[in-house]
C-alpha cells in the first residue's frame, strides 16, 4: 500500500476533527470577536516595540485552538466509537460539517483510501483521554518467502525444529539482530528488510537467508549480497530454545539478546550489544559500541574497542574492558575486573566475594562497598579518599591507602595513573 493512502487517512480525520471544533465554537467566536481583536491588536503593539524588525500586521483576527479541547466535543463520541474500515464510513457522515468549498475535496479522498483498503484488514481506534489516534493494518506473510508487511518494508519469516540442537550460530553481513530464549524447542526467524526496494521480488536476489542443521548443530545466516550498492536496512529477529549454547557475529549492526542460559558469545565490528537475563558463561565484544549487561549471573567478559561499558544486578565473575570508554557498575555481587585507558570507573557492590581489580591510565576511579567488607586494600592515584567510617588498620597517604578493612580478606586494588580514587561504603 502506498505511503499516501495513509496520509490521506491521517490529514481526513485532523481536518474533520478541526471543522468539528470549529463548527462548534463559531458562535462563541462570533461573539467574543471584538474581544479577541482588542487582545490580538494589543499583543501586536507589544510585539511591535519589542522586535522592530518584525511588522505586525492586524488586519484579521488570530485564533488560537487548544487541540485538547477537542476531548469536550460532543460528536466526537461518534467518532470514538470506530474501530474497523466500517466504521471509516462514519467519518463521511461527519464531513457535513466541513465548508462546502473543503467537503468535496475531502470527501473524494477518503472514498479513494475507502476503495484501498477495502480487501484488507483495517482498524481505527481514537484514544480521546491521550488525543492519540491509531491507524493499524494486519498483514500475513508466507513462510519461507518476501512479503509486504507495511509501506516500504517487507519481512521473510521461517520455522525450524531445533528439539535436538545443542548448539547455534547466527551470523550477519549487515544489519542488527534480537536474540530471544524461550521455552520452545523450535526456532523461529523474522528478517525485516526496508528503504530502496522496488519491489519484493528484488530481495531474492539481494538478500539471502539460510537455516541448516548439522548434527546437534545449527547455522542460520543473513546476508545481503549487493550490499556495496544497495541502501537497504535489515533487522532480524530470532527466537530460540533458551537452553542452546549461541553464537552469534554481526559485520556492523548492533546485537540484543535475552534470557539464554548456556554459553554465549557475541561480536559487531562497530554496533552496541545490549544483554538481559542471562545465565552461563558470557562473552561480548564490540570494536566501537557500547556494551550493557543486566539482571545477569554467571562469568562474563565484556570487551569494547571504544565504547562504555555498563553492568547492572550482575552477579558472578565479570571482567570489563575498554581502550576509551567509562565503565559503570551497579548492583554487582562477586569479583571484578576493570580497566580503561581513558575513561572513569564507578562500580557499586551489594557484596564481594572475589578479587576486585578497577585500573585506568587517566581519570576517576570511585569504589563502594559493603559497609561490613573484610578486604586487603591497595589504592593509588593523584588522591586516594577512604571514607573514615570503614574499620581501617594501614597506612594512608594523600596518593595512596595500603592496609586492611575489617579482618582484611580478597584483594582490592584500585589504581589510576592520573586521577582520584574515592572509596565509599554502601549503607
Amino acid at each position: 500500500m502506498a505511503n499516501k493512502s495513509w496520509e490521506i487517512i491521517v490529514a481526513g480525520l485532523l481536518l474533520l476533527l478541526v471543522a468539528i471544533f470549529i463548527t462548534s465554537k463559531s458562535e462563541e467566536n462570533e461573539s467574543n470577536y471584538e474581544r479577541e481583536e482588542a487582545v490580538a491588536t494589543q499583543k501586536a503593539t507589544s510585539s511591535e516595540s519589542n522586535s522592530r524588525s518584525k511588522p505586525v500586521s492586524n488586519s484579521q483576527a488570530v485564533t488560537v485552538i487548544n487541540v485538547e479541547e477537542l476531548a469536550e466535543v460532543k460528536n466526537l463520541k461518534e467518532i470514538e466509537e470506530l474501530r474497523s474500515l466500517e466504521g471509516l464510513e462514519k467519518l463521511k457522515d461527519l464531513a457535513a460539517l466541513i465548508p462546502a468549498e473543503a467537503k468535496q475535496e475531502i470527501m473524494n479522498e477518503l472514498n479513494a483510501a475507502l476503495s484501498e483498503l477495502e480487501d484488507d484488514s483495517f482498524t481505527i481506534d481514537i484514544n480521546i483521554d491521550d488525543k492519540l489516534v491509531f491507524l493499524k493494518k494486519e498483514y500475513s506473510t508466507t513462510p519461507g518467502e518476501w512479503g509486504n508487511i507495511s509501506p516500504g518494508v517487507y519481512a521473510y519469516t521461517e520455522e525450524y525444529d531445533l528439539s535436538d540442537i545443542k548448539d547455534v550460530s547466527v551470523q550477519l553481513s549487515t544489519g542488527s539482530v534480537i536474540l530471544i530464549g524461550s521455552d520452545n524447542t523450535k526456532a523461529t526467524l523474522t528478517v525485516k528488510a526496508s528503504g530502496e526496494i522496488a519491489a519484493k521480488e528484488l530481495l531474492k536476489e539481494m538478500v539471502s537467508v539460510s537455516g541448516l542443521k548439522n548434527g546437534r548443530k545449527a547455522e542460520f545466516r543473513i546476508h545481503n549480497d549487493k550490499s556495496g550498492n544497495s541502501n537497504i536496512q535489515l533487522q532480524t529477529t530470532l527466537t530460540l530454545p533458551s537452553t542452546i549454547d549461541l553464537v552469534s557475529f554481526t559485520d556492523a549492526g548492533h546485537i540484543e539478546a535475552t534470557n539464554f542460559k548456556g554459553e554465549v558469545e557475541f561480536k559487531t565490528s562497530g554496533g552496541h550489544i545490549t544483554l538481559k537475563e542471562l545465565y552461563g558463561d558470557i562473552t561480548a565484544f564490540t570494536q566501537g559500541g557500547h556494551i550493557k549487561i543486566s539482571d545477569s549471573e554467571g562469568e562474563a567478559s565484556l570487551k569494547s574497542l571504544g565504547g562504555h561499558l555498563t553492568a547492572e544486578n550482575f552477579s558472578g565473575d565479570l571482567e570489563l574492558r575498554t581502550s576509551g570508554g567509562n565503565i559503570r557498575g551497579k548492583k554487582l555481587s562477586g569479583g571484578t575486573n576493570a580497566f580503561s585507558s581513558g575513561g572513569n570507573i564507578i562500580l557499586q557492590f551489594n557484596s564481594v566475594t572475589g578479587e576486585i581489580q578497577a585500573r585506568n591510565g587517566a581519570g576517576q576511579i570511585e569504589l563502594t562497598l559493603p559497609y561490613n567488607i573484610n578486604a586487603n586494600i591497595t589504592a593509588n592515584g593523584t588522591k586516594v579518599d577512604l571514607a573514615s567510617d570503614f574499620v581501617f588498620t594501614g597506612n594512608r597517604k594523600k596518593n595512596q591507602v595500603i592496609g586492611k578493612l575489617g579482618k582484611g580478606g580478597d584483594e582490592i586494588i584500585a589504581k589510576t595513573g592520573y586521577g582520584s580514587v574515592q572509596i565509599r561504603k554502601n549503607e
